[in-house]
Parts: structure tokens; C-alpha cells; sequence
């Protein structure tokens, strides 16, 4: 016989069943609990050591000699071929539409020479882009919401956004404003975040 047996026994004897069911019932509830509890501070450790795992997978992906430096690379690849961009699409700007189509040979250059910092998916995009760039100059750039050729600067801004959209530039801010935040309601500064 072991010692609830016997207390339950002697209080079923004085107190009737109602006082055992009462002190059965609250024995029960308190192991629950005290499972229950053990249970959730399981789940918040394992939490813990997860989102611990993640935060340090993210810091050393990101912080690594490497990313910095595929990063820097990408950086310098597309302010040269956004600049090659510019350079030639602004005389088109001054002069209108041209008798010479563009010539494609020098963003292939540029892509070549930064080949090894470009995924697949960029240049298969710019290759697109690249066999456009012969028609630009030679005929309308492209077509308004009305059907009407579209005003060179407008066009300008349409090829540029193109680009913006192929090299990521639009993700790499959006990013950048996401770790900014981070940062900052890590540190308890809530002040603004500049563009």
C-alpha cells in the first residue's frame, strides 16, 4: 500500500467520497500542469535553438568574406552596365531616332568581364535585353497606353526600370531597408530609415 492509498482511504473514511473525488481531481490537475508546463518549455527552448540556428545561418551567410564580395561584384557589374546603358541611350535622348541601330557588343563585353558574378537567370535576361537593343534607335521605342510611339524620355526610363528589374535592384533596396529596420528595433533606435 503505498501513502495516497492510505490517506485516500482514511479521508473516504471521515470526509465521504466527495472530499476524495476533490482531492484526487486537484492531485490530477496539478500533474497536468506540471506537464503542460514541462511541455511548453520544451517547445520554447527548441524555438529558441532554431531561430538561434537561423539568425547565425543568416549572419554567416551574410557577413561571409564571400557574400560581401559577390555582393560588391554585383554592385560594380551594374552601375558599369547601367552606365554603358545611359551612355548610349542619351543621344537618343538629344538627337531622336537614328538611321544606325545601336550596337550590342559592348554590354556583351561588360556582361563578359563580370561573367563570373552573374547568375544564370541574369544573363539569360540580358541576353534578352541585348538582342532588343539593336532595334532601339532604329525604330520607336515603344508604344504608349494610346498606341502612340512613346516620347524618347519615357522610354528611357522604361529601358532603365527593365534593367532595374533584371540586375534585382528593386530586391537589393527592399532588403536593405529590411535589414535597417532590423538593426534598428534591435537596437531600441526607432528613428527614421533613409532610402
Amino acid at each position: 500500500m503505498n501513502w495516497w492509498t492510505v490517506i485516500a482511504t482514511f479521508i473516504a473514511a471521515v470526509g465521504g467520497p466527495a472530499v476524495v473525488l476533490k482531492i484526487l481531481g486537484d492531485r490530477l490537475l496539478e500533474r497536468q500542469k506540471a506537464h503542460y508546463s514541462k511541455e511548453m518549455a520544451e517547445i520554447a527552448h527548441e524555438r529558441s535553438v532554431l531561430l538561434a540556428e537561423r539568425q547565425n545561418a543568416f549572419s554567416m551567410g551574410a557577413n561571409s568574406h564571400m557574400a560581401v564580395v559577390v555582393f560588391d561584384k554585383h554592385i560594380a557589374f551594374c552601375e558599369e552596365y547601367v552606365g554603358a546603358a545611359s551612355s548610349a541611350l542619351y543621344p537618343l535622348i538629344q538627337e531622336g531616332k537614328r538611321d544606325q541601330p545601336l550596337d550590342a557588343r559592348d554590354f556583351f563585353k561588360i556582361r563578359q568581364k563580370w561573367a563570373l558574378w552573374l547568375n544564370h537567370e541574369i544573363e539569360v535576361k540580358l541576353e534578352r535585353f541585348e538582342r532588343g537593343i539593336p532595334r532601339i534607335g532604329a525604330e520607336a521605342w515603344g508604344m504608349d497606353e494610346n498606341g502612340d510611339p512613346e516620347s524618347d524620355e519615357r522610354s528611357f526610363r522604361r529601358v532603365i526600370a527593365d534593367l532595374r528589374e533584371i540586375l534585382g535592384t528593386e530586391e537589393l533596396t527592399i532588403l536593405r531597408k529590411t535589414v535597417l529596420a532590423t538593426a534598428a528595433a534591435n537596437t531600441g533606435d526607432a528613428g527614421p530609415i533613409a532610402p
